[in-house]
């Protein structure tokens, strides 16, 4: 068994090319550490039996967040990925079963951004997507980055999507 050993630097973007899913998994485990690390899944890491707002506000509450302006955080944040302010109360009232795989994703970024994570993890997040809503995910890390400045973003995929498009730093191949 090897050791995996990264040291990422402070705001910076790094890519994790993996090949079989046992290596996912096992680089989640080994790096994830809460509440320091978010992680964006492709089903945005909801659960499926309460709404979007509560899906929002529970791992908040969980950690202790802030939530005195969450409302009007939530609908900026939203307003960032394209979203006006009727269509994410729409959004917010509804089970995630009812979004697209790309409305799921962007519930997700909006509650790690709220989390204010030191390292932001986007795992998987190109697959199922159309083109259009993959470009708009590359602008999800420019979002991030302006609520938290110093947030460092690892992209975790499979080789397969080694070709989109990503400004990182750095690349590693697991």
């Amino acid at each position: 068994m090897q050791t995996l050993v990264f040291e990422l630097g402070r705001a910076l973007c790094y890519r994790v090319v993996i090949r079989e899913e046992y290596d996912k998994e096992r680089f989640l485990q080994d790096f994830l550490r809460p509440p320091e690390s978010a992680l964006l899944v492709s089903d945005g890491g909801l659960l499926g039996n309460i709404k979007i707002d509560e899906n929002l506000l529970l791992p908040l509450t969980y950690r202790g967040v802030d939530t005195g302006l969450l409302e009007s955080r939530v609908v900026e944040l939203f307003g960032q990925c394209g979203l006006d302010e009727a269509q994410t109360r729409l959004l917010l009232g509804s089970l995630p079963h009812q979004l697209s795989p790309y409305q799921k994703r962007v519930v997700g970024f909006v509650r790690s951004v709220l989390l204010q994570p030191k390292v932001m993890v986007y795992v998987s997040i190109w697959h199922g997507v159309a083109q259009a809503e993959s470009r708009q995910i590359i602008g999800f890390d420019q979002i991030l980055r302006r609520y938290v400045p110093v947030c460092t973003s690892v992209f975790v995929d499979y080789d397969a999507h080694v070709d989109t498009p990503l400004h990182a730093h750095q690349t590693f191949y697991l």
